[in-house]
């Protein structure tokens, strides 16, 4: 069983493009005016020197699935329609949560507070910018990490999407991997603290289903509606 963490990770680059694309923005149909620009500008930097990165993850041995469960060693089990047909055939299963700390919602608070909205808006979607290729290029790091030990890997899903709605789950990831560790907690809803902060999971093995390039975005009901999939990101 590989275990890695808690650790923390490079901040990932975020171009002001990807920035915008994250509020919504869509700048091949119309171009900010500077002065959006370089407020844009200035408070991704902001975001940049409040985040922290820290991730963790585990795997844990798959024993069996039924019609919508998963079931892992330890007594773990998941509970979701898509995840029998994309990790019933894999050997492991690789538990991971990332936060990128509390500070950026708590610089937004106060933004608010202060009557400054548009800061509140554009900061917090730095943070979620921030988050997003953060995950991308840590996940995309234990795939490699696999691959170098000749297994190959699935597209990585969360709990909370429409193909696993149950919350619950989340509190079995974190819960799992000690996710106080990396400064994560859970409300009574089953709700991250920070709210910057995401759990999911990715199956490991050598015989793994061919799903042709398609992602979890591709089963989720927001599919192509989604801001974060617009920055590239497959993990969120």
């Amino acid at each position: 069983m590989a275990e890695t963490g808690p650790f923390e990770a490079l901040m990932p680059e975020v171009t002001i493009e990807e920035l915008f694309a994250a509020q919504g923005a869509d700048l091949s149909k119309r171009s900010p005016k500077q002065e959006m620009v370089d407020l844009n500008r200035k408070l991704l930097e902001e975001a940049k020197g409040l985040a922290r990165v820290r991730i963790i993850w585990q795997e844990v041995k798959v024993i069996g699935s039924g019609k919508q469960e998963l079931y892992l060693e330890d007594g773990l089990t998941f509970k979701g329609s898509l995840l029998p047909k994309v990790l019933g055939s894999a050997d492991g299963v690789v538990l991971f949560a990332m936060t990128i700390g509390e500070t950026i919602d708590e610089r937004v608070k106060d933004y608010t507070h202060r009557g400054k909205t548009l800061e509140a808006f554009i900061l917090d979607a730095a943070g979620s910018a921030i988050m997003a290729k953060a995950a991308y290029h840590s996940i995309s790091e234990i795939e490699r990490l696999y691959k170098e030990k000749q297994l190959d890997t699935t597209f990585s899903l969360g709990p909370g999407h429409s193909y696993w709605k149950g919350l619950e789950d989340v509190r079995s990831i974190i819960d799992y991997l000690k996710g106080e560790r990396i400064g994560i907690s859970l409300t009574d809803s089953n709700l991250m603290l920070p709210k910057k902060s995401i759990a999911m999971v990715m199956g490991v093995g050598s015989n793994l289903p061919d799903f042709k390039g398609k992602i979890h975005c591709d089963f989720c009901h927001l599919k192509g509606n989604c801001t974060m999939r617009e920055l590239g990101s497959n993990n969120c």
